[in-house]
């Protein structure tokens, strides 16, 4: 199973380059290998989920659960780029205050704010598998989500846009990190 997750997690990033089908897995191992040898410990914590008001009525956004109790850990890893990757799991409440759960590789290319590097901003993706009982009964399914994130030191705010239409997804899901370092 992890050697599928590693195939799957970093397919989203290393896919769209024209390699042989071993220089793929190689570099894969080799990326997956580095986090977890070279990362650091974080803790993740879901903070708020915002129902975008265009995509639903008031009566229904009054009926969604806004804190998405739950938690998460990952290792984390800034690259010679400057670009965070990260694994992680991580469980919370969604919308109708039931868990669910997901577990992912995300990649965030990051620019310095500050002379001394300690404010970074950053725009990338996540690709992960999630659980959740009002889609398949927790039978697990694969996505890909936009990332932004603004980290001071080892402290980040980061938020993912869930995209949808007239009733579902249109969220923006936002957790705090903490990295152990």
């Amino acid at each position: 199973m992890r050697h599928f997750l590693t195939l799957f997690f970093l397919f989203a990033i290393s896919g769209a380059h024209a390699q042989s089908t071993s220089s793929f897995i190689d570099n894969t191992k080799a990326r997956f290998n580095t986090i977890i040898d070279q990362g650091n410990w974080e803790l993740y914590v879901p903070l708020y989920t915002y129902h975008m008001p265009y995509a639903y009525s008031p009566e229904k956004i009054s009926q969604y659960t806004h804190i998405p109790l739950g938690i998460g850990v990952g290792k984390g890893y800034y690259n010679k780029n400057n670009n965070w990757e990260g694994i992680y799991g991580m469980t919370f409440k969604d919308s109708h205050g039931i868990y669910q759960y997901m577990a992912g590789y995300a990649w965030i290319p990051n620019w310095n704010l500050s002379n001394n590097g300690d404010w970074k901003i950053g725009v990338g993706a996540t690709v992960f598998i999630m659980s959740r009982q009002d889609i398949n009964n927790y039978i697990p399914f694969p996505g890909l989500l936009p990332v932004g994130s603004i980290s001071y030191k080892k402290a980040s705010l980061q938020t993912a846009f869930v995209p949808g239409g007239d009733g579902f997804g249109n969220v923006l899901f936002t957790w705090a990190k903490w990295s152990f370092n």
